[in-house]
């Protein structure tokens, strides 16, 4: 039987953001990474890291959920300094520029969102047997960003009717990386 939570309940699971802000900035130093890379290996918004990062309205975030918490104290500075070096078989990141091509993009404006170069797009697509391991977090955060994109751009979306769907230059939304 399910047992609701009282709302002074709730609000002990919350924890402090700040060592959880330290630890972002850590990791982002340590493997020379953007706030959406680390939001990528951590299996977190990149909205969510960004307003752990910078605040909301310019207000630090005090707390955040334990399982934000959780995921972002669980990647050490060796899994991101490695995803550069980690190769791993190219297929699924293959798949994730296709989606990107039926989505009506092409080379140059992904390999700039995932900040590659074309040529290094251009090797894949042409079959590469293998990639780096963070090249497959980006292309799949680009892919996934791009199909909400599209979703907030139809017509009766909230994000349409708040003015609020420009296509994202790079977001990146609940990738998580086993490390």
């Amino acid at each position: 039987m399910a047992v609701l939570a009282r709302s002074d309940d709730v609000g002990d699971q919350w924890v402090d953001a700040r060592p959880f802000r330290a630890q972002l900035r850590y990791l982002m130093a340590s493997g020379s990474l953007s706030v959406d890379d680390v939001a990528a290996v951590a299996g977190i918004s990149a909205r969510l890291a960004d307003r752990l990062l910078h605040g909301r309205d310019g207000r630090p975030l005090r707390r955040i959920s334990p399982d934000t918490a959780r995921r972002l104290i669980q990647i050490s500075d060796q899994q991101v300094q490695a995803l550069r070096r980690i190769m791993m078989p190219a297929a699924p990141a293959r798949l994730q520029l296709r989606r990107l091509y039926r989505a009506g993009l092409e080379d140059p404006a992904i390999a700039d969102r995932v900040r590659v170069t074309v040529p290094e797009l251009a090797e894949l697509a042409a079959g590469a047997d293998t990639c780096s391991l963070l090249l497959t977090v980006r292309l799949t955060a680009a892919a996934r960003a791009e199909d909400s994109w599209r979703y907030r751009k139809q017509p009766g979306s909230p994000a349409i009717e708040n003015g609020a769907c420009d296509r994202p230059s790079c977001a990146w939304h609940d990738i998580r990386i086993a490390g």
